[in-house]
């Protein structure tokens, strides 16, 4: 049976009223003590809760005690929702209907990355309703707003099951023709959100993809184009350990993956499909991501400061230090671009169509290695993954 518990999460000043508003938090807990909750600010995903193979409770998901953490991190996105169209929209610009839609450009004032100056993940989010097995957030993004036309109605539903499934759905309808690309962006650590990088590097990744976005210097700008996994460091087909690849990178201009892989060119929204598995062996922690959007973005929070650079850390929950790596953010989405790529699958909605998008996070647990396995096969393994 699942329950939720609403309480105070602290106050906010509402990005177009100026005025301070109450931020209310939704805890949402199963009778497996999956426990999630969600904050209004952002429609944020501010803890999830997960017992570990020794029973033991520790929230994964790496976020702020207080408002202030948020607001003073926001450019993080710590567990937001991002929005109206995430990602980037290269030269902040696109075609619709034969016509140039002009957006805001709050990426070196030539590009639009995340929805613009005051995306999703700023706004505050109204309680639509508490339903038995989550919360259902609303927000309507006035026509304009960043450039976007169109009055656009999301709702994003929070829920779980006694499966210790997570799902994230979220709709949206318009009144007038508009892009829309909506999506969470969360960073975890299945070894609790306090263990750093020594709780990163432990994981054991996999995603189901065999190509991702071929992009410019600097990882965010596309080309358009896709680039065959095969024989790089991208290649995550089969489990590989997360340090061992991340060390990879330490010759790069890039300090780690930031990168959006192909789920399905074959889009449908009405299949939602397996995208890849994320494992730390230690606490036998595991987490499964199914989506029925086309692409993922994943990322090991590179740009987190540097300790080694002598670098002020962000303070987290319970004063925490985040460091560079110290947890990864996945972020199921339509490809980066999409609005200048007839080719992608399709993004612009029309009235009486419905946007709808669902991410569903499946948490469990299984026998940890610490206790099973040969020391000397799982230093094997290691080094097997750094060869492929």
């Amino acid at each position: 049976m699942v329950k939720v518990v609403e309480d105070i999460f602290g106050i906010a000043v509402n990005p177009f009223n100026k005025q301070a508003q109450v931020i209310r938090r939704y805890t949402i807990t199963n009778t497996n003590r999956l426990s999630v909750s969600i904050i209004q600010l952002g429609a944020t995903v501010h803890s999830i809760s997960v017992p570990d193979a020794y029973h033991q409770t520790a929230d994964v998901v790496l976020g702020f005690d207080d408002v202030a953490g948020y607001s003073k991190y926001r450019d993080y996105k710590f567990g937001c929702c991002v929005g109206r169209v995430c990602d980037v929209v290269n030269n902040g610009e696109f075609i619709m209907d034969e016509r140039r839609v002009i957006v805001s450009k709050n990426l070196d004032e030539k590009h639009q990355i995340d929805g613009g100056y005051v995306g999703f993940d700023k706004v505050i989010w109204d309680l639509h309703m508490k339903r038995p097995d989550g919360v259902t957030l609303r927000h309507v993004s006035m026509d304009g707003h960043e450039g976007f036309p169109g009055n656009l109605a999301v709702m994003i539903h929070f829920t779980i099951d006694d499966d210790n499934r997570f799902f994230i759905r979220i709709e949206a309808t318009t009144d007038q023709t508009t892009a829309v690309n909506i999506s969470n962006h969360i960073y975890f650590n299945l070894a609790g959100q306090n263990t750093g990088l020594d709780g990163i590097f432990g994981h054991r990744i996999t995603i189901e993809s065999d190509e991702t976005m071929e992009t410019l210097e600097g990882q965010i700008l596309t080309t358009g184009q896709f680039k065959d996994v095969t024989d790089s460091v991208y290649d995550i087909r089969l489990p590989v350990f997360m340090g061992d690849r991340v060390r990879q990178f330490e010759k790069s201009f890039i300090p780690g993956y930031d990168v959006c892989y192909a789920i399905d060119k074959e889009f449908d929204a009405n299949i939602t499909r397996y995208v890849g598995r994320f494992l730390h062996p230690e606490s036998g922690r595991f987490m499964e991501i199914f989506s029925n959007q086309p692409s993922i973005r994943f990322a090991t929070a590179n740009n987190f400061p540097q300790e080694l650079h002598g670098e002020e850390p962000i303070l987290g929950k319970r004063c925490t230090r985040y460091w560079q790596h110290a947890g990864f953010s996945l972020q199921p989405q339509n490809y980066p671009d999409a609005v200048n790529q007839p080719d992608f699958p399709r993004i612009f909605i029309n009235p009486g169509e419905n946007y709808f998008h669902e991410t569903i996070y499946h948490f469990g647990v299984q026998e940890s290695w610490k206790c099973c396995a040969d020391p000397d096969e799982l230093e094997q393994m290691g080094e097997e993954s750094i060869k492929t």
